[in-house]
C-alpha cells in the first residue's frame, strides 16, 4: 500500500513533526510519496521520498494523508474528486472536525491503520452547475449562494424537483450535505445531521422572515435556484474554495455528485463523541450534583 502526503505547509507544527514522521516511514519501509510543495518549502533537506504535483497524487497512491485543518481536507477532497482515493485527515489546525487524529499522536494511530484497523466512510458530495458555465463545481460541505459585497439582501427563487419551494429574501442560501451540517449551516441555525443520513439541507442565511427555516430534502433531489440582486453580482461558492461571481438572474442547479468523498476513520471513531469533544455538544454549566437524584 502506497501513501501520499499533502500538508498545509504554513503550519509550524507540521515542520516540527515531519522529520519523525519521515523517519518512521523510512524505518518501516512503508512507501510514501510527497506533494512537491513539501520539499519545495522544506526547512531541511528531504531525500529518499519521491515528490509529484498534488494533482498527480490521487493516481499514484492508495491513501492520502491530509495534514492540516478542515480546509486542507476540503482542498484534498476537491483534488481527489472522481478518483475517490481514500483520505486520512491529520489535525494541526484549530477545530479539526474532519481531521480527527492529532499530528502529535499520529504514528501510534497510523500504525493501527497500516494494520487494517480502520474504516472508510463514503460521504455524499454536491454537484453545482451554473447557467452558462460548462465547468461544474463540487462540494463536500455545501454550495453557497451569497450576496457578496452588497449590503442589500438578495432574492433566491428555489425549486426542488421542479416544484416551487420558496423565494428567500436573505443574505444567502446554503445547500448542505450531512457532512456540511456541522459547518457553515450549523452556524446559520441549521440542524446537525448524522453523516450516514441520506438527506440534504436547504438553509437560508439571515432570512428576512420569521417563517423561513431550514428544510431537509432527499439526497437524490434536484435543486434549482434563480437569484436576483440589485448589486452588479453575487457569489456562488463550493466549500469556500471554488468561488464564482455571477450577474443577477443567473440560475444554479444543485444535485448529488456522481462520486463520493472517501474519508478514512479510526476504528474507534464516533460521530457523537466528535460532537462532544469538538463542539462541546451538550456541555452543561450547571452543577448537576446539587440535584437529589445525582447524590
Amino acid at each position: 500500500m502506497r501513501y501520499g502526503l499533502i500538508a498545509n505547509t504554513r503550519k509550524d507544527l507540521f515542520w516540527k513533526e515531519l522529520p519523525g514522521l519521515l523517519a518512521w516511514f523510512e524505518k518501516n519501509r512503508v512507501p510514501l510519496v510527497l506533494s512537491e510543495s513539501i520539499p519545495a518549502n522544506a526547512r531541511f533537506a528531504i531525500a529518499n521520498f519521491p515528490a509529484f504535483p498534488e494533482n498527480e497524487l490521487p493516481g499514484r497512491c492508495d491513501m492520502i494523508l491530509a495534514v492540516g485543518g478542515d480546509g486542507t481536507i476540503l482542498r484534498t477532497v476537491h483534488l481527489v474528486s472522481a478518483a475517490e482515493t481514500p483520505i486520512l485527515g491529520v489535525n494541526v489546525g484549530g477545530l479539526g472536525f474532519l481531521t480527527e487524529i492529532p499530528l502529535e499522536s499520529f504514528i501510534p494511530e497510523f500504525e493501527k491503520i497500516v494494520a487494517g484497523e480502520y474504516r472508510v466512510e463514503k460521504r455524499i458530495m454536491l454537484k453545482g452547475v451554473i447557467e452558462g458555465d460548462p465547468q461544474p463545481l463540487y462540494g463536500l460541505n455545501e454550495i453557497l449562494i451569497d450576496k457578496g459585497s452588497s449590503v442589500r439582501v438578495i432574492q433566491i427563487e428555489t425549486e426542488v424537483d421542479g416544484q416551487y419551494l420558496n423565494t428567500y429574501i436573505a443574505d444567502g442560501l446554503l445547500i448542505s450535505t450531512p457532512t456540511g451540517s456541522t459547518g457553515y449551516s450549523l452556524s446559520s441555525g441549521g440542524p446537525i445531521v448524522v453523516p450516514s443520513t441520506e438527506a440534504l439541507v436547504i438553509n437560508p442565511v439571515c432570512p428576512h422572515s420569521l417563517t423561513n427555516r431550514p428544510t431537509i430534502i432527499p439526497e437524490n433531489a434536484k435543486i434549482s435556484v434563480r437569484v436576483r440582486t440589485e448589486h452588479r453580482e453575487f457569489i456562488i461558492a463550493a466549500d469556500g474554495q471554488n468561488v464564482h461571481y455571477c450577474p443577477t438572474r443567473t440560475r444554479l442547479t444543485v444535485e448529488r455528485a456522481p462520486f463520493c468523498a472517501h474519508l478514512v476513520k479510526p476504528s474507534q471513531s464516533n460521530f457523537f463523541h466528535l460532537l462532544h469533544s469538538k463542539l462541546n455538544w451538550g456541555k452543561d454549566f450547571r452543577d448537576k450534583k446539587r440535584w437529589s437524584h445525582d447524590s
